[in-house]
């Protein structure tokens, strides 16, 4: 398997398909793109606040797996419709060829529209503007089709005018399942602050991924998927045995810190939020002749 620049203390291989670590995918990015080459030593993570001993941690450059969730409802504009269409070239511009992708657009109901693929000029340039927008359905179809995904890392990028039509799935249920998937979700909020930017946010946070609100601007969309393109070229892998040993199936909260080499710009981390914690079902026994 491949591995991005290794910094000290790093693995030369990724961990066991079976393990007992909690693993975070986790990206570092300045001003000026994604950061490699960073050592063990320069990160910290804390479960609900207390301080875990890093037990693995490598860089992962592997192949993505991405999912483009299009809105393709009424509620986009021409200025939306035009930032959207440049959205996906300019993400696929620098991917390599063991990416692939697949698309999905909604409207009145989300289709997958590319199969995976990994030939970037399949990419879609006109979307409908018909329809209704059903948003967290499309999410949701789009985490469920990572199911098949070839690759390890998985992403999802939404594209949105930011308007759900309430007829299906809601938010707290696109959330919950969400967590439990390994899928980052990243977003862009063409609509400016919309009614679905809070739970894009939300989504963003437990899944290791970031909402951004864009508005209809081709030059802040494009300008953003490139950005996103290249901080996922290699990103992180940190896993470490949590401290908690309860197996109450609760969820615990992540927070991963990262500390800057003297005389660099200040660096900004990413990661899932949170994470839940093993369950195990405990039988009731009663004594020899007992009810």
């Amino acid at each position: 398997m491949r591995g991005g620049p290794l910094g000290r203390g790093a693995q030369a291989d990724p961990p066991p398909l079976e393990t007992d670590l909690t693993l975070l995918t986790v990206t570092v990015a300045n001003k000026a793109g994604a950061v490699t080459g960073l050592g063990k030593d320069r990160f910290q993570v804390l479960e609900d606040g207390v301080e875990q001993k890093i037990a693995y941690f490598w860089a992962d450059s592997r192949p993505l797996s991405v999912g483009f969730i299009m809105d393709g409802s009424s509620n986009m504009d021409d200025l939306m419709n035009e930032a959207i269409r440049g959205a996906g070239p300019a993400f696929l511009k620098s991917k390599r060829p063991e990416d692939e992708y697949f698309v999905i657009v909604f409207s009145d109901a989300p289709a997958m529209t590319v199969s995976y693929t990994m030939d970037a000029k399949l990419m879609p340039r006109v979307f409908p503007q018909t329809g209704e927008e059903p948003t967290y359905d499309a999410i949701y179809n789009g985490i469920d089709a990572m199911k098949e995904a070839a690759n390890p890392r998985k992403v999802l990028l939404v594209f949105t005018a930011g308007g759900d039509n309430g007829k299906g799935m809601n938010d707290e249920q696109l959330l919950n399942f969400a967590l439990k998937q390994p899928v980052q979700v990243y977003s862009m909020d063409m609509g400016g602050a919309t009614p679905v930017a809070n739970a894009l946010d939300l989504l963003a946070g437990v899944t290791g991924g970031r909402a951004s609100i864009t508005g209809a601007s081709s030059f802040l969309v494009e300008a953003q998927c490139n950005e996103l393109a290249q901080a996922l070229k290699t990103q992180y892998l940190i896993g470490y045995k949590s401290t908690n040993t309860e197996t109450n199936g609760h969820r615990r909260g992540v927070k991963v810190k990262v500390s800057s080499p003297e005389g660099s710009p200040k660096l900004t981390v990413w990661t899932k939020s949170g994470y839940y914690g093993p369950k195990v079902n405990k039988t009731k026994t009663t004594l020899a002749g007992g009810k």
